[in-house]
């Protein structure tokens, strides 16, 4: 429940732009990722496209989250505000319930002529991720792809989960959804990246960002990662980029 730590602002399509420009603007969060990148020099990661994104950019090595778990830090993130302005220290009540009228930054851009969507976790999910600051929906679909259980791709695991889920729910009412696992802390299926959650979310992402462009207006889209945020599920070839024994 912790939140990302790397974020990426890319601007696409220009390589300079004056302040009269309004250039497209992609933003990539990512859940519980701490700087062990190679472009921090971590001996141990493979992480091409985000090195490569670092070394086009600007890469900060002084920044720090406000808050140790996904609401609030990721409230403070998106509104400028610290966790003692906003109210928000835990996950269990939204930032529209503290600060109805506060600005967050897709809000931001809806002023200056934007129009704003987002694809998978960039507030914290209970918020229905913040509806207020999207202009518009992603896409609703890709042709060939079918949304994933969320979670696991293997049917023994997903089914694993809700047998646990079950479980919990008997024995501990509604306040078993906060955040209680309910299924194998890892999974390392042999399926392509669409069958996980965030395979999926980059496909209508992708698709998203295509239609926004059509448009006449610029366009801010919001991209969240879940993982590296437990539980630990990914396609097997990514995990075959590690040699266990090493690490």
């Amino acid at each position: 429940m912790k939140l990302y730590l790397a974020i990426a602002l890319v601007v696409l399509g220009v390589t300079r732009c004056d302040a009269s420009e309004k250039p497209n603007v992609l933003f990539i969060a990512v859940d519980d990722l701490r700087p062990e990148l190679g472009c921090y020099g971590s001996p141990i990661a493979v992480s091409p496209h985000l090195d490569a994104l670092a070394n086009d950019g600007l890469l900060f090595n002084r920044a720090y989250c406000q808050q140790a778990i996904c609401r609030p830090s990721r409230a403070s993130l998106m509104t400028g505000a610290r966790p003692e302005t906003t109210g928000l220290f835990h996950n269990y009540v939204s930032l529209r319930e503290l600060q109805p009228n506060i600005v967050t930054l897709p809000q931001h851009f809806i002023a200056n002529g934007y129009e704003t969507a987002y694809c998978g976790k960039i507030f914290h999910p209970g918020d229905t991720d913040e509806e207020n600051s999207w202009s518009r929906n992603p896409v609703k679909s890709v042709k060939g792809l079918d949304q994933p259980v969320p979670g696991y791709a293997l049917p023994e695991n997903i089914k694993l989960r809700n047998e646990n889920m079950k479980e919990m729910l008997a024995k501990y009412g509604e306040t078993a959804r906060r955040g209680l696992g309910s299924g194998p802390a890892y999974e390392s299926a042999d399926v392509p990246d669409a069958a996980y959650d965030d395979g999926y979310n980059t496909q209508i992402a992708i698709a998203t960002m295509k239609e926004m462009a059509k448009g006449d207006k610029p366009f801010f889209l919001g991209m969240g990662f879940k993982r590296p945020h437990l539980n630990w599920t990914a396609p097997k070839k990514y995990w075959d980029l590690y040699d266990r024994d090493a690490i």
